[in-house]
């Protein structure tokens, strides 16, 4: 029977685990701000980036968000249900239809907005202005592949 080298893996030192972990006790927080409106994470970012850019499509919005556009799909069905998202028309494809924030949904996320900020506020703060800088510099290189 033969043994396996030990293995110099950590997980915990391990950079993809450690973005991963980040990244979700920052959803965590910020969900705190959405969930009593009763919308999902993958629905607040939906909201988020209608909010910023009407009559985008499915498609659009999970190439945007990072997110799987099966995922987008459930949740805008959800989202229409509510009547917090439209639906407008394509002449070209009817698969491919832009969706944009209702009057309600443009109100729920105004009511939300307040606090996601100070949440992200309340982010900022645990950095100097430096070392922000830094942080969204890497970020911004480990988003674009550089």
């Amino acid at each position: 029977m033969s043994t396996l080298p030990k293995s110099n893996f950590h997980l915990e030192d391990f950079l993809p685990y450690r973005l991963s972990i980040a990244a979700n006790a920052v959803s965590k927080r910020i969900a705190k701000t959405y969930t009593p409106y009763k919308l999902s994470r993958t629905q607040w970012r939906v909201m988020a980036v209608l909010a910023g850019t009407d009559n985008m499509t499915a498609q659009m919005v999970a190439d945007k968000t990072g997110m799987d556009k099966t995922t987008v799909s459930r949740g805008v069905g959800k989202m229409l249900e509510r009547g917090l998202v439209k639906r407008g028309s394509s002449e070209f494809d009817g698969r491919s239809t832009p969706l944009s924030l209702s009057v309600k949904g443009r109100a729920m996320f105004a009511k939300i907005v307040p606090e996601v900020m100070r949440q992200e506020q309340v982010l900022k703060d645990m950095f100097t202005s430096a070392e922000l800088k830094t942080l969204t510099f890497y970020l911004d290189r480990i988003v674009g592949g550089h």
